[in-house]
């Protein structure tokens, strides 16, 4: 994580915890904001109504479901990416 003054910027690896989870842990230290990276079989789209970035990446089954439900929030990632926070 990654504590700005907007917010908690979460960056995770493969979600295997679950993401749920890990934006649970997360508002112990914040108000999570952004998510960026594998989010793996996540599909509780609900959950991440609330952030303001969505940055699904590598593992992420459910892009595109994430990208409709939400394309003003997601973000296309890769390698080199660069986001402004």
């Amino acid at each position: 994580m990654i504590k700005t003054e907007k917010g908690l910027v979460v960056i995770v690896g493969c979600s295997h915890p679950g993401v749920k989870n890990i934006l649970k842990v997360a508002s112990e230290f914040g108000d999570p904001k952004v998510i960026i990276g594998g989010l793996h079989g996540f599909r509780d789209f609900d959950l991440i109504r609330g952030l303001e970035l969505i940055c699904p990446t590598h593992c992420t089954q459910f892009k595109s479901e994430i990208k409709s439900r939400y394309p003003e929030k997601y973000v296309k990632g890769g390698a080199g990416k660069v986001i402004e926070i």
